[in-house]
């Protein structure tokens, strides 16, 4: 027979009761295990207690959060949270949600993260400060690396800080310095890891990380948030997302899952690519199948599941407008490749000296100062042009794509200079209408300012207290009068992403297009991808050549330290890109008689063909256990 535990107390189910309850997937669908509606009478004088008679006038309120336990003779059928749905006079009509649906009903709704209790930062000293820089997660939980709060550039194009910018946690800047320290009164912010904010996260909810993909992986580990706002709480240092919408943009950023234990308040994160490694198979013969299989052709693919139109849900700024390029417009835009005209070993390479030479014919490349009449026409064409830079691989230098395009962005004689566009374009698949935005996004970053021998990547901050981002001459010295005429007040806000980069620790910014020599000192480095480009002022103008100030960099770091999505070790070929031979656009319904209990979470071998199983529905009938069990499955290609 079927017996309900409510707390620990029993609840008197009829004799003949009938229900239904899931076994879903996570893999598939968000959702775990859970039963449809259960009536419970409550003219029984046990159930009246236990629902505290909510069915009198007088009475106001509802349990809510309390365990439930549904079992039989063969063992527990399923245990989680009791969800009160409706109470009339005679009964009480409830759902009992487990696994994945038992954490998504604790994260829904209304639950915020600035409402959740995540801790805080404890005996922050500029001490402390500097130890995080030298330090990794799970050491600490944050690193107080400089942040630009609030941004000026050196000319057009230019992504090099002005000396009025205001960093957050700076450092104290010497040349040839062998250490890092945090500069005297300077404004202590630290920055939480991502995997530091998830664990946080996931132990306020009553949960208990397991195994944790994004803590064991190299680069994801190293994420932290961005921010500028002024505090040592936790969850002020994020913005104030629903939870439930925090755990969905970090499964689809990182490309993971997070599994609930059935049976205990535990979960895995785990990685996307490894969820079938170690499937167990179960075995289904023909003679158990019931009736005939149900094939539903032409099925949409699982939201979750499948990453076709991906983009990252920038912000209007003027770095992320180059970051990203809307597809219908770079269809207008015409490519030009640009002929290797140089030998391997010279270094006008990281100069992008091959799209100049496109542009110009290879006439005025001695041109000082103010830029050809050749450069100026391409700056009001619609073309961008295709280049490629050198690498190392130990002490072999080896020419390789950027991978991404480049246009001229500014041709006033200060700052002349080409701009990478869409290095974080989305992902475009012409053959599906599903489409994904990323609101947890790469960074933005500039380059220090002095650049004779102290040029590294600072994140801008873009959400904070007060002015931050990147500041725009036309609005300096503007009041709030003119601010709101000038529309400042209506732009995209900031506050609908999070950001993220890797924080690299403290080196020497050791990177590929640029030679670093002892007066360079040690640096704290975040990136939002290992291909960097630095473009800086020319200081003064006319005592260089027009294209030779900025610099195509590659971080030399072993990883795949690459926000992107569409380059080689981007997001997409790195954690995204589906893996598994099988037919998502093809479901089957298939019923079969198990005596056991069955796992959706398995393999399943049904009369000598394998499929993925995405839910199983099992059913109670005449207050018994039945072992008819319909599944529905996806099949092996």
């Amino acid at each position: 027979m079927i017996k309900l535990l409510i707390d620990g107390s029993e609840v008197h189910l009829a004799a003949d009761v009938s229900l239904e309850f899931y076994d879903r997937n996570p893999f598939f669908t968000s959702e775990g295990q859970h039963t449809l509606d259960i009536d419970i009478s409550l003219d029984d004088p046990q159930n009246a207690v236990v629902y505290n008679a909510m069915h009198r006038l007088d009475v106001g309120g509802r349990p809510q959060n309390r365990q439930a336990i549904l079992y039989c003779e063969k063992g527990v059928l399923i245990k989680g949270t009791e969800i009160i749905l409706e109470i009339d006079e005679r009964k009480a009509k409830i759902q009992i949600v487990s696994g994945n649906s038992e954490f998504n009903y604790l994260i829904g709704g209304d639950r915020y993260l600035r409402n959740l209790d995540l801790g805080s930062v404890e005996n922050l000293t500029e001490q402390t400060a500097t130890l995080s820089m030298y330090r990794t997660y799970e050491t600490f939980d944050y690193v107080c690396t400089p942040v630009a709060a609030n941004v000026k550039i050196y000319g057009e194009g230019c992504n090099e800080l002005h000396s009025k910018s205001i960093i957050y946690n700076e450092i104290n800047e010497k040349a040839g310095a062998t250490s890092v320290t945090i500069k005297s009164g300077t404004t202590l912010c630290p920055q939480p890891y991502l995997a530091a904010i998830i664990r946080r996260v996931v132990n306020a909810l009553g949960y208990t990380i397991k195994n944790n993909a994004i803590d064991n992986n190299k680069e994801l580990s190293k994420l932290i948030i961005v921010h500028g706002y002024k505090t040592l709480q936790y969850n002020r240092m994020v913005e104030n997302w629903t939870v439930a919408d925090f755990v969905s943009e970090v499964e689809h950023l990182c490309g993971v899952f997070f599994i609930v234990d059935n049976n205990n308040k535990t979960l895995d994160i785990q990685k996307f690519g490894d969820y079938y490694k170690s499937a167990e198979c179960e075995e289904i013969t023909k003679d158990c199948i019931l009736g005939d299989i149900n094939k539903k052709y032409d099925q949409d693919a699982p939201d979750n599941l499948v990453y076709h139109n991906v983009a990252y849900k920038f912000p209007d700024t003027p770095f992320y407008r180059f970051y990203s390029i809307d597809p219908e417009f770079d269809k207008r835009i015409e490519y030009v490749n640009c002929p290797d005209m140089l030998p391997l070993y010279d270094t006008d390479y990281f100069h992008l000296y091959n799209i100049w030479y496109k542009i110009t014919g290879g006439n005025d490349l001695d041109k000082y100062g103010e830029p050809p009449q050749s450069v100026k026409d391409a700056y009001r064409l619609m073309k961008c042009y295709v280049e490629g830079s050198i690498v190392f691989e130990g002490s072999i230098k080896k020419r390789i794509p950027i991978g991404f395009p480049f246009i001229v962005r500014s041709i006033n004689p200060e700052s002349t200079c080409l701009t990478m566009i869409d290095q974080f374009g989305p992902r475009v698949d012409e053959t599906s209408n599903d489409k994904m935005e990323l609101k947890v996004v790469p960074i933005e970053l500039a380059f220090s300012h002095l650049h004779d021998y102290y040029s590294y990547p600072i994140p801008i901050v873009e959400n904070g207290e007060g002015d931050t981002g990147l500041a725009h001459d036309a609005d300096e010295g503007k009041g709030v009068a003119e601010r709101l005429k000038s529309g400042e007040s209506s732009a995209p806000s900031a506050k609908d992403n999070m950001f993220v980069g890797f924080y690299m620790g403290v080196s020497r910014f050791d990177v590929n297009g640029e030679q670093r020599a002892d007066k360079y000192p040690v640096v704290p480095v975040t990136i939002n991808s290992r291909l960097l480009v630095w473009t800086r002022q020319e200081t003064p103008v006319g005592a260089t050549k027009f294209w030779t100030h900025q610099t195509v960099m590659y971080v030399n770091a072993d990883g795949n330290y690459d926000l992107s999505i569409n380059s080689q070790n981007g997001m997409y070929n790195t954690y995204w890109k589906m893996s598994l031979q099988l037919d998502l656009s093809t479901v089957y319904v298939i019923r079969f008689r198990s005596p056991q209990r069955c796992d959706a979470r398995h393999l399943f071998n049904i009369g000598g063909r394998k499929f993925y199983c995405q839910q199983l529905k099992y059913e109670v009938v005449g207050g018994r256990l039945s072992e008819v069990v319909e599944g529905t499955f996806y099949p092996l290609k």
